[in-house]
């Protein structure tokens, strides 16, 4: 059993309890965190913390193995990845709406309201195609549209703080990735990549015509991680989730799949290991 993610927006006490629910299933229990799972809801937001101690202590005592801290060899099958975290990367080009309005943001806590803003040094309000890749790391916009104001943020802002960039972030855990491939190279037959973050470009959504939706798809994930993925030759199966929306399709011959449970029509994937 594979869960990928984002199985609470609170406390470490409420992710035992979720990981509590499969006490019963006595097959490998194989688990990544969800940035979700790393909200911290008021400071000190201290992230890696979280990520390298509770989280992994709250997998170990629920019978877990958490592949944030190292991989898994079951029978013939290596299991490799970690949460992993985006880059903008798939941040969505076309214009949301009609001469929409913008203005990049920073954001941050602040006890009485959902977040606090502030302005960004040199980024006013402009169009949508004069956004950059830079301008979403701070998490936060404002537009102007049929004469309203609108504010989105990403909560990551708020509640995160790894002491680095998004782009560090990202090649933080690529490195991860292709650490633990070296460590099983040569010791299983099938490999399974498992990542809470959206690996694959393919995986990116249609075009929305929602700025908050558009904003969000740059904080999907990073292809650079798929493409550590790939340097195991024999990597058959990749998991992820964060989309909240289920999926699976196949990727240059790799069964790719979202495994995210978020409606009421979505059950558990049920997945065959390719030879």
């Amino acid at each position: 059993m594979v869960l990928a993610g984002d199985f609470v927006a609170g406390g470490v006490g409420e992710l035992a309890e979720v990981l509590g629910l499969f006490a019963e299933f006595t097959g490998p229990k194989i688990m990544v965190a969800g940035n979700h799972d790393l909200w911290i809801g008021g400071p000190p937001f201290e992230t890696w913390t979280r990520y390298e101690g509770a989280i992994a202590d709250a997998a170990a005592e629920q019978g877990f193995h958490y592949v944030d801290g190292g991989p898994l060899i079951v029978d013939d099958v290596a299991f490799v990845g970690g949460m992993g975290w985006y880059d903008y990367s798939s941040r969505q080009s076309a214009e949301p709406v009609a001469d929409v309005r913008v203005t990049p943001v920073g954001v941050s806590y602040k006890a009485d309201a959902v977040a606090s803003f502030r302005a960004v040094p040199d980024r006013g309000e402009m169009s949508w195609d004069q956004l950059q890749a830079s301008d979403y790391a701070h998490k936060g916009m404002v537009w102007q549209v049929a004469g309203g104001t609108h504010a989105a943020v990403w909560n990551d802002g708020i509640y995160i703080d790894w002491g680095r960039s998004d782009e560090e972030m990202t090649e933080y855990f690529v490195e991860k990735i292709r650490s633990q491939i070296a460590e099983v190279a040569g010791k299983a037959n099938r490999v399974v990549g498992v990542t809470h973050f959206v690996p694959f470009a393919e995986f990116a959504e249609d075009d929305s015509h929602e700025v908050k939706r558009a904003m969000a798809r740059a904080y999907l994930g990073s292809a650079r991680m798929g493409e550590a993925l790939r340097e195991a030759e024999n990597l058959r199966v990749a998991i992820f989730g964060h989309r909240h929306r289920q999926e699976v399709r196949e990727v240059d011959g790799i069964v790719a799949a979202d495994a995210s449970i978020a409606r009421d029509e979505e059950r558990p994937l049920l997945l065959t290991l390719p030879d």
